[in-house]
């Protein structure tokens, strides 16, 4: 089974050590294949890579900044991310265990409501015949692990850039619209009380002299 295998972490230097034992062991055995892995922040309220690699095994050297999680990434920092993380870490936080995590379909939702500032990530794309090796590493840590299938997490992406293209361009649509009536009142609203507000700059001042 092809996956995407993501490990929240509470300790951020748990998560780097947890990132350089799969690095130095990106192939267990016969059972277990590492291709690209990363290691995710939320950083000011935006999901950020602190950390990755690629084995080299089933693409080239990097990709892990321009495939699959390069892409859910560049999808978490973009418009429709930020819509969808608006108030990360302010109700959810994260998982309490992997039944709960479960319940989100969706890796990118899960991201954006499950890490709260400052929480870390591990995300990894793995070819899985057992999930023994991988979890031999992650629970040595206080971390939730949760898989997706691969398949399913490339579609999610490539949807949710296609679904982020259609906002800009409707953003862009509305934008360009003439002022409606109920615009151009709104606009005489806050005429009207710019002015007044100078007004009363101006009697404060000259109630200075």
């Amino acid at each position: 089974m092809e996956n995407v295998i993501i490990s929240y972490f509470k300790v951020e230097s748990e998560a780097f050590q947890a990132l350089s034992e799969l690095k130095n062991s990106s192939t267990f055995d016969d059972r277990f294949t590492l291709s690209q892995v990363a290691l995710l922040k939320n950083s000011n309220g935006q999901i950020i890579m602190k950390d990755g690699f690629d084995t080299g095994k089933r693409t080239q050297n990097d990709t892990w900044k321009g495939g699959l999680i390069g892409t859910l990434v560049g999808v978490l920092g973009g418009p429709l991310g930020m819509l969808l993380g608006f108030g990360i870490g302010s109700v959810v936080g994260l998982a309490k265990d992997a039944g709960e995590a479960k319940e989100e379909s969706s890796l990118i939702s899960a991201i954006t409501s499950r890490m709260k500032e400052g929480d870390v990530a591990i995300v990894a794309v793995a070819q899985e015949l057992s999930e023994e090796p991988f979890n031999l590493v992650a629970e040595k840590f206080d971390a939730v692990t949760v898989r997706y299938s691969a398949s399913d997490i490339q579609e999610e992406v490539e949807h949710a850039q296609t679904v982020e293209r259609n906002l800009q361009e409707r953003a862009k649509e509305e934008m360009r619209q003439e002022r409606s009536e109920q615009r151009r009142e709104t606009v005489n609203e806050y005429r009207s009380k710019f002015k007044e507000e100078f007004e009363e700059l101006k009697k404060r001042f000259s109630s200075t002299d």
